[in-house]
């Protein structure tokens, strides 16, 4: 009797190779390497001028630095929700703009050191506030998790950018703003380069090799600080800030002007805690 099922024959070694190869095209058509990251001068240009302003208001005194705290605070509450998309926009923008001003104005009216005592306080007092606001909505609730994660990282950012605020009452606590602003800007011109799928992989080890060559020019000038120390200041700062617009330039809304605002004010605030941190160990 013949059989009904007969074996099929093995494979050659080039039909072998060639399902190989056509397994690893199409992996690679699925999974691309690097997430896609678009042009966005305007955000460039924004992160290089809230840079600037904070820069100059550091050496204007702490109060200069909260009120420019309080302007990126702001366009963050403005343009939060429409940027994630968020529901309930109106209560999620108070309780944005609660939160930022509880933390700004507690480390603005701490005078002495710990400079940092009460910030903590105040982001807990903030998101008990965003909870609350939570329970009082009355469209359902949908996406609850989202709301409130997206809500508490928000004031996490500003909380993190506040404490620069404390910086210039310390010694060369100016120039460390300086230094770190300086980062934060030149990683943001080397976003540009995001128009060459070439540059695409490259960004942030370049957007963090500039911003170590911009640290240690602008440290050279104090004196007081060491290359190494500023290189080191520069490259997180700068790696910070170009993380969190690799992040956000993935959400749909950041083509429009106002996300590419609140992108940037994220993107400078949310290393504010590194850099205090690095700039009062190893600088002050």
């Amino acid at each position: 009797m013949t059989d009904a099922n007969p074996e099929p024959p093995p494979p050659t070694r080039g039909s072998t190779r060639a399902l190989a190869r056509a397994a690893q095209e199409a992996a690679e058509t699925a999974t691309p390497p690097v997430s896609e990251m678009p042009m966005q001068p305007l955000l460039a240009v924004a992160v290089v001028a809230l840079a600037g302003l904070l820069t100059v208001t550091a050496f204007a005194g702490p109060a200069m630095v909260a009120l420019a705290l309080a302007l990126a605070a702001g366009v963050i509450a403005w343009g939060w929700c429409g940027l994630l998309g968020l529901p309930s926009p109106r209560g999620t923008s108070l309780v944005l703009a609660l939160g930022s001003a509880a933390a700004i104005g507690t480390v603005l009216a701490t005078t002495e050191d710990p400079y940092l005592v009460w910030p903590p306080a105040a982001m807990a007092g903030a998101m008990i506030v965003a909870f609350i606001h939570q329970l009082a909505r009355r469209d359902g609730r949908p996406r609850l998790v989202e709301s409130i994660a997206s809500t508490v990282t928000a004031i996490a950012v500003v909380v993190s950018g506040a404490s620069l605020v404390a910086l210039p009452r310390t010694e060369h606590g100016a120039w460390v703003v300086a230094i770190a602003s300086a980062a934060v800007a030149v990683s943001a011109l080397t976003d540009l380069a995001a128009g060459s799928r070439r540059f695409l992989p490259w960004l942030l080890p370049l957007a963090m090799f500039a911003g170590g060559v911009a640290a240690v020019a602008v440290g050279h000038r104090l004196g007081a600080v060491g290359w190494g120390v500023a290189a080191l200041l520069g490259v997180l700062a700068a790696g910070i800030s170009h993380a969190v617009r690799r992040v956000l330039a993935t959400l749909p809304a950041i083509s429009g002007a106002r996300s590419q605002l609140v992108s940037a004010c994220a993107s400078v605030l949310t290393g504010g805690m590194v850099v205090y941190v690095v700039g009062r160990l190893l600088i002050i």
